[in-house]
């Protein structure tokens, strides 16, 4: 375990922040680097749509972090939001040695369900060596322990379960203003060596990406094949409206059925996902007579043709 140790401090830590909009991934981020490296505003909409690439020192090691946009993202659509944290992958040669996925203690919704779920889907089993739950707004515990609020949630108990970083939970409102890093940040560094010690130094490949990718293309193919790919509205179905004001309208009402749609086929790919865990997955040759899938490096788009 020395030389693991030694390889472990002469390269910096690489850390990839995952989760929902709105959970604290930025904050997380700038708490663990000790300055504002990466955007913060309180805002009803999401602020990062790229993935981010910062680097700084923590509990006197090298640390890069790279925030990325949040699941339910406001503005970019959920392959769009796949597509990028994706990149988080490549970014990171040879890889990650950790995904911290960011929940908000006291708020466990639909949403954070599916972006846990999305998650595994898109990153494939072996992400569960490689992440850690990282629980923010630590000061909502009021005395109350992470246990018992785990006790509430069986589902979200056996998901932070699955993760063999476990948890930790994290404060952002405490900035000591100092130049050495919070006991939090110091703890949660211990808690990533041991990911790193016990993965034998390794981290989460490209490789194991692809992989993973492989999967969701195989239940995807499944999905179109069972159902067929249903042509999302676009703007060819408004060419008999008159005006501007109708145009924009039916415009917007076209764009918000996308959404909608693109919504529940990614439901439905993670649910095809479960099921084919558990059946075997298989793979589907034929194309579909309305569509095609666009394989590129780090993600797959269905396109209406």
């Amino acid at each position: 375990s020395t030389n693991l140790s030694h390889k472990h401090y002469t390269e910096p830590l690489r850390i990839v922040l995952l989760g929902r909009t709105g959970t604290g991934r930025s904050s997380s981020g700038n708490t663990i680097l000790g300055r504002p490296a990466f955007w913060v505003e309180l805002s009803p909409s999401s602020i990062t749509a790229r993935c981010r690439r910062q680097t700084g020192t923590a509990g006197g090691r090298s640390v890069s972090v790279i925030d990325t946009p949040g699941f339910f993202h406001t503005d970019l659509s959920p392959q769009e939001v796949m597509a990028e944290v994706g990149q988080s992958v490549s970014l990171y040669s040879p890889g990650p040695h950790v995904f911290l996925v960011t929940l908000q203690l006291g708020r466990y919704t639909q949403e954070e369900r599916e972006t846990l779920e999305w998650i595994k889907a898109m990153f494939g089993a072996e992400v569960s060596r490689f992440t850690m739950v990282l629980f923010t707004w630590g000061d909502q515990l009021r005395g109350k322990s992470v246990e018992s609020f785990l006790d509430e949630s069986p589902e979200l108990s056996g998901f932070v379960s699955s993760c063999h970083g476990g948890y930790h939970v994290f404060d952002n409102s405490r900035q000591e203003g100092t130049s050495e890093s919070p006991e939090q940040v110091l703890n949660l560094l211990k808690k990533i060596d041991e990911i790193v010690s016990n993965n034998r130094g390794s981290c989460y490949s490209n490789v194991m990406y692809k992989e993973a990718e492989s999967t969701i293309r195989e239940a995807w193919e499944r999905i179109l094949e069972e159902r067929g790919a249903k042509r999302p509205a676009s703007l060819k179905e408004t060419e008999g409206k008159e005006n501007a004001e109708d145009l924009e309208r039916a415009r917007k009402e076209a764009e918000e059925a996308r959404k909608r749609a693109e919504r529940l086929f990614w439901c439905e790919l993670v649910t095809a996902l479960g099921r084919g865990a558990a059946e075997g997955t298989r793979r589907v040759e034929r194309k579909t007579r309305n569509s095609v899938l666009l394989i590129t490096s780090n993600t797959f788009i269905l396109r209406a043709l």
